[in-house]
Formats: structure tokens, sequence, C-alpha cells
């Protein structure tokens, strides 16, 4: 009833009761309604009926007065008064009412019928009854007619009864004078239409403890209500699929939801396809989209001030760190040691200009600046030292070439690397997992090449 309260909504009524039109639930309501109720045909056979019914059918219950079988008596009523005139216009001998003792048997002795000619009677003695003409046909019926008026009901109450038509099965409806159509209301239709949640198609949030969908199908059904002026009320498919075949020959997903009646429409990126064409109808596509796609996750690069230290390994790191301290060490050791370095003969190289103590300070100091294009410094003057200097120069030679080749290789190979390019590299790799989406035609794709495969290669 709220939603009654809400929009303009026709009601179309059709009922056997013969009296007018009353709605005890349209409290508050205001609301325009079609309605159809049997339509008395012949005013002497009505006064009969009126006569019988004042005596057989309005009988109280619990203090009320009850019409329910009206409609059912009147065509009883119709029935016998056929069947009457037909026996009493038999030819030959006339039928005679007949007293049986029912406390004796003994076989009928009175006229007997012949039905021959009551069934040649039927067509001639059909008159008009309460409610019309008996069709007798293959399928016999009573011609009854309709009478359909507009009901307008404001606030509860009836303020208005308008004829505009009748009905009959062999006439159809007839218009009265003065009406065209029985679509002459106020009412707007409303459909109920099932969807699948599948971003950004249809997307959906809670506000409120109230479900609110939102996405471009639902712009889109929102556009096309706006032209054609209707209401819908959306809700999600029970099992959340789009619509596949079973192996047992029934449907699931949204078309199983429009099969069984329970949607008028359903509103979703759902592919067409040739089972499906031959369940539900599709409307022109709106998005197409040729062929399968694949749908990588973004690979996600973590930036840190330690960046560079990725392009070795960490045991490389620890051997160069471990070289680095040891030849510092040794230069300290050689230089004080050694009888040929300026340490132990000051005397000798008294002259020099450069003169230099190798501490583990200096040591390492004379290390790392030698791997800059600045240079070490002063060498050491002993032939152990500068043989020692000499191959930690090799080493950091080579150290420094192969850091930067692989940087290189490493930067590119970031910046460039799409493992995935097609189906083919796909199946040939297991280092990505992948499924297709259940219910979808992707996966029937699938599961057809599957089908094929295990037809022709096995």
């Amino acid at each position: 009833m709220d939603y009654l309260s809400s929009h303009r909504v026709t009601w179309v009524v059709l009922t056997k009761d013969t009296e007018t039109f009353q709605c005890k639930y349209c409290v508050h309501l205001d609301l325009t309604v079609i309605h159809a109720r049997p339509q008395e045909h012949n005013q002497i056979y009505n006064y009969m009926f009126d006569k019988y019914a004042q005596s057989v059918l309005y009988r109280s219950r619990d203090g009320l007065i009850w019409t329910e079988e009206e409609m059912e008596a009147a065509y009883y009523l119709d029935l016998i008064l056929l069947i009457s005139r037909v026996i009493v216009h038999l030819p030959g001998e006339g039928i005679g009412p007949i007293f049986i003792d029912c406390n004796r048997v003994s076989p009928y002795e009175g006229s007997h019928v012949n039905f021959s000619g009551l069934i040649e009677q039927l067509p001639m003695q059909n008159d008009s009854g309460v409610y019309g003409r008996w069709v007798l046909d293959d399928v016999s019926y009573m011609n009854m007619a309709l009478r359909i008026a507009w009901v307008n009901i404001q606030a509860g109450q009836v303020k208005l009864i308008q004829k505009v038509a009748t009905w009959t099965s062999t006439t159809g409806i007839q218009m009265e004078s003065g009406y065209s159509a029985l679509t002459n209301n106020n009412g707007v239709k409303k459909y109920i239409i099932v969807t699948v949640v599948q971003p950004p198609f249809m997307m959906k949030t809670v506000v409120d403890n109230t479900t609110v969908y939102y996405g471009y199908c639902k712009d889109l059904i929102d556009k096309i209500k706006d032209i054609l002026k209707f209401e819908y009320e959306l809700y999600e498919a029970p099992d959340g699929l789009y619509g596949t075949l079973n192996d047992n020959g029934t449907w699931n997903g949204m078309v199983n939801e429009l099969i069984k009646g329970n949607a008028d429409i359903g509103v979703a990126d759902l592919s067409v396809m040739a089972e499906r064409e031959s369940a539900v109808d599709f409307t022109v596509p709106y998005y197409d989209l040729v062929g399968i796609k694949i749908l990588m996750k973004a690979p996600k690069f973590e930036y840190t001030l330690l960046k560079f230290a990725a392009v070795l390994e960490p045991p490389v790191w620890w051997c160069f760190a471990a070289a680095y301290f040891l030849t510092g060490i040794l230069l300290c050791l050689f230089d004080r040691y050694s009888p040929y370095s300026y340490q132990n003969n000051k005397e000798k190289y008294a002259d020099d200009d450069e003169t230099r103590i190798f501490t583990i300070k200096e040591g390492l100091w004379f290390c790392i600046t030698s791997l800059t294009p600045q240079g070490g410094g002063e060498a050491p003057k002993s032939v152990s030292g500068r043989l020692i200097a000499a191959t930690w120069w090799l080493f950091g030679f080579i150290m420094i070439a192969s850091y930067t080749a692989n940087l290189a290789a490493f930067l590119t190979v970031q910046r460039f690397e799409s493992p995935i390019q097609s189906l083919d590299d796909l199946a040939g790799q297991y280092d990505i997992g992948y499924a297709p989406i259940e219910g979808t035609a992707t996966l029937t794709y699938f599961q057809r090449m599957a089908d094929i495969e295990e037809k022709f290669y096995t």
C-alpha cells in the first residue's frame, strides 16, 4: 500500500460479484480502477432470478446477508430453463412427474426420453437467460456480457463510476459513445529488473541500511525510464550468476529468473550467446567487446633509498665488504712491518714531497677513494704494499663495471616487462594463476575448447 500511495497506479479488476465496486483496503488512497462485472441480459429472467435469490440465496450467515453464489446460481438457473424448454417441446408423448417410493426397488415405468430429439431441440430452444445466450459448439459456454466501467476512488471513497464499454466473447470490447480506448488512465507501468553486480557496469553500496545500486547499467536504465515513463524495482540474481545451461537442461542466474517470470527485464554486462538467445530475447548490444581480453593485476614497484643495492645479490655485497676491510688491514700491516715502507725508511724518502703512513684508517680511506675518479692518493712505497694496492684496483674496476651493467639491465627489465601477451603465453607459464569468471561467456568458451580437444585428440 505504500507503493500505491506514492505512485500512479491503475488496477484492472475482473470479478463475479454483481454488486457495485467496493474496496475496504483502499483507505487514504486515490485509485482509478477498470471494473468488469457481469451484466444482466434478459429483464424477465432477471426478475425471476431475483425472486429465486430472495427465497433461496439470501440466507443469514452469522446475521449477515451473503450473495457469494449468485453467479453460479444464475448459471444453473439458465441451464435448467434451457433443459426444461427442450423437454416441453419434445415431439411425442409428454413427460410428467413420476412418484418413486425410495423404500421399494422397482423399475422406472414412466415415459422415455428421445435423446436424439433432445439434442435437436437444444439449438431451437436456446433463448436468452439471465446473463446471456448459450453457445452450443465443440466447447459449450454461456455468451455472457461484462459491463466495463472506470471507477474513480478518492481517499478510499468511490466518487465516480463511468460505464465505458461492454464485452462478449463474440463481439469483444465495444466502447460506449465518447470513449475511444480503455487506456485513458493515469497508470504507470512497473517492471521487475534482475541484475548481477559486476564493476563498473553495476555496483552497490549501503546507505542508511538501504542498498543503493550505481554504475553504467544503472545510469542506462534510469535514462530509458525517463524517456518511456515507467517505474522499476531492481534486485540481484539469487545465485549471483549471469546464466548458463546446466547438464540437466535447466538454467541458472539471471536467465533462470527471466524464464521463471520472476523478472521482466535483465540489465547487466550479459554476453549474447546462442544458448541464451534460444531462451530469452536480447536487445542490440550497448557495448561490443570483440574477443577475449586478459586482465592482469598491474605490477607494484617498491621505491626505497636502498633501491640501488637490489642490483646485486646480498652475498656479493658481503664479499665486497669483506674484501674492502681485508685490503685496508693488509695495507696497514705491510706498511708497518715491511723494511722498504716509508714508515721504516724515513731517511731514504726524506726529500719526497708525498709521504704517507698507512694506518688502518688510512688504508680503508685509500681503498674507498681508489674506486672514484679522484684516485686514492699516495701509494705505498714498499713492493708488497703496491702489490696489494694494484690487486685492489683491479678488483674495484671489475666490481664497478659489473654493477653498472647490472643496474642498466635491472632498470630496463622492470620498465618493459610484460610476461603475458596472449592465451598461449598464459597457458605456457606456471607463475601466474588465472581463471575465468563463473557463468560467463569466457568460461563457456574454455569449456567448448576443452570438449573439442577431448573429442579430436583423445
